[in-house]
């Protein structure tokens, strides 16, 4: 995907030296390509400004509220509620007289930190074993993202105008796709080249005079099977993961992981400052590599038990974890294929309705 692609509303000059109106100042827009680092980086400004900025805005009436931040604020009661269940157990096994209820209650609070991990990257992950066969496929990437930039309010006139950022999809409205993020005009490519590269993919023939109003009727009903797709099976997935999380095995690693398993540094009387930094570096990263080791062996532990199921039960128990696997994993196949099988079927309709230039018709 094309790196760095941006569009200017229009060119801003400062009215005075070293002064910027911001009225000056339109939306850029920026794709940015598919990559783990850009999902990353884009979730974490997502999330602080959810937490920072917008419920300021809102509070403060701003007419730049809009609603994309309302939706992305849906982050905060989800966090906050997570943080709230672990301490549930986590905060007060401190006031337990039995020392097993004290193990227990840090067992069960631990193990809903790691379900409430394991659930986001689940519900996350999920969707590109449906996107990624769909774009291989059909050459129509429903993950296609990019950064909106706009300022802050155009009636103030700052030195340093403030960024604000929205992260988007190009497909994330089924009736509104941003198809202008997808020519090729401000990269220096053919104006529809990605619409031709997809056409090409679904049997549309190449060299098509309008490839991109060939090809919109196939994303739309791409991006309609793909959602309701992805909806469905990032949930059963979602569950998949917390599943993992309550298994067994993790009891090992968050042992390995406590205070008291941590192996203390042990400063030499007779070495220096450097000397002394330099071995509780080596320890710490000691430390971090044994811990590293334990998670990795209790995932694995964790996968076994889920999928075998506990020892010594029977019956739907026994197989539960088997049964929910097969159905999150059903769930991917089935919905990539019909959003597949939906757009070449589209694509070869599409192709019998177009009339061959080079064939002689006689009307009577």
């Amino acid at each position: 995907m094309v790196n760095g692609v941006s569009q200017h509303s229009n060119n801003f000059q400062a009215n005075t030296p070293g002064q910027v109106t911001n009225a000056d100042l339109k939306e850029e827009t920026y794709l940015k390509p598919n990559t783990l680092k850009n999902k990353l980086m884009s979730g974490y400004q997502k999330t602080t400004s959810a937490f920072i900025e917008y419920p300021v805005k809102g509070l403060k009436g701003s007419k730049k509220s809009n609603f994309y931040e309302f939706l992305s604020m849906g982050t905060v009661p989800y966090l906050v509620g997570s943080a709230t269940l672990m301490a549930v157990f986590n905060g007060v096994s401190k006031f337990f007289v039995d020392q097993a209820a004290v193990k227990a209650a840090k067992s069960i609070g631990n193990k809903m930190a790691l379900g409430v991990v394991f659930y986001g990257l689940a519900k996350s992950l999920s969707k590109g074993l449906i996107s990624k066969p769909v774009k291989l496929a059909t050459g129509i990437d429903t993950e296609m993202a990019y950064e909106k930039h706009v300022y802050s309010d155009p009636k103030l006139n700052l030195k340093h105008p403030i960024h604000e950022y929205e992260q988007h999809k190009v497909m994330e409205s089924h009736d509104f796709p941003r198809y202008d993020m997808m020519y090729g005009d401000k990269v220096g490519k053919p104006h529809n080249y990605l619409f031709d590269e997809i056409a090409k993919k679904n049997g549309l023939g190449e060299n098509l005079p309008a490839s991109d109003t060939e090809v919109k009727p196939l994303i739309k009903d791409v991006i309609s099977r793909s959602n309701t797709a992805k909806s469905i099976s990032s949930y059963l997935w979602a569950a998949v993961g917390v599943m993992l999380a309550v298994q067994t095995p993790w009891n090992h690693f968050f042992k390995a992981a406590s205070k008291s398993s941590w192996h203390k540094f042990a400063k030499a009387p007779d070495a220096n400052f450097v000397q002394n930094i330099a071995g509780r570096a080596v320890n710490t990263a000691k430390n971090i590599g044994r811990i590293s080791m334990s998670f990795g062996r209790s995932l694995v532990d964790s996968a076994k038990e889920l999928y075998k199921g506990p020892v010594g039960e029977k019956g739907f128990t026994k197989h539960a974890g088997k049964i929910m696997l097969g159905i999150a994993a059903a769930s991917s196949i089935l919905g990539a294929a019909n959003t597949i099988y939906g757009a070449k079927t589209a694509a070869g309709q599409k192709h019998r309705n177009v009339f061959d230039k080079k064939d002689k018709i006689t009307v009577q």
